[in-house]
Formats: C-alpha cells, structure tokens, sequence
C-alpha cells in the first residue's frame, strides 16, 4: 500500500512552516549555550561592579552575538534550501519498506530501516537519517504513518 502527501516548500505558508518547526529545533538546541550566556552576563556584571573589569562583559557580548549571527544565517540556508525543493511528494511504500522523495533537487528512496531519532514537533515531523540527515515531514497521512 503506498501513501502519497505533497507539499510546496516555495509557497509562503511551506516557508512559514519550514520557519516554525526549525525555531522550535533551535530552541531545544540552544537551551544549553543560551543558558551559559545568561550566566556569563551575570558573572561579567559582578565582575564590573567588584573588580571594575568588562572582560567577561564582553566575553558574553561577544557569545550572543555569535549565538544570533550562526542562528539567523543558518535559518535563511534552511528557507533556501526549502525553496530550492519546490513542490516535493512523499510516497511511503509499505511493502517495500521505503520513503520516496520526489523534488526539484531529485528523486530519492530512503529505507524505512536507516531511519535514526524522531522529534516531533508542532505542525512537522523530524528524521533524522545516515549522515545527520534530517528530512522534515509536514502533518499528513505519511507522517501519521511514520508515527506509528
């Protein structure tokens, strides 16, 4: 049985979603250095107000403008690459065991077997593959599917 969900990735609301689900990846991934920033802050303000030394001032100043460039640089390559996949068709072949992806970039067929973690999120599903890959699955029968 094969099912069959489309999704046009160039149209505005597949980049509003690619933009969600990809904010909601990058907030579980930054809660750690985000949260080393804050600490950096307030250690850099003791230091000032004790020691009337800025180093760690801008040691943390310096961290979240790092932080906020790699974040906004790596979402526009992100919005990029999903305008350059276009109309893009999942058809999930249960019998074979196999995702196909149709898009602008190719066709490709992932095995249902090198599928690595799942992470839900609101409005898409993430998979990661071999690689590191992640594909990204918006709500709708494939993803259903691949849930259970």
């Amino acid at each position: 049985m094969t099912i069959q969900q489309t999704v046009d990735w160039a149209s505005p609301d597949g980049q509003l979603l690619v933009a969600s689900v990809y904010r909601q990846m990058q907030r579980r991934v930054l809660r750690w250095p985000l949260l080393a920033l804050a600490l950096l802050t307030v250690i850099g303000i003791v230091w000032v107000v004790y020691y009337r030394n800025i180093f760690f001032l801008l040691a943390a100043a310096l961290l979240g403008l790092l932080v906020w460039w790699n974040t906004r640089r790596s979402l526009s390559r992100v919005l990029m690459t999903a305008r350059n996949s276009g109309v893009t068709e999942f058809r999930l072949d249960q019998e074979n065991g196999a995702l196909h992806i149709v898009n602008a970039q190719g066709s490709f067929r992932l095995p249902l077997t090198s599928m690595g973690g799942v992470s839900r999120y609101q409005g898409a599903l993430c998979v990661q593959y071999r690689d590191n890959a992640t594909l990204m699955i918006p709500d709708g029968p494939v993803r259903t599917v691949l849930e259970r």
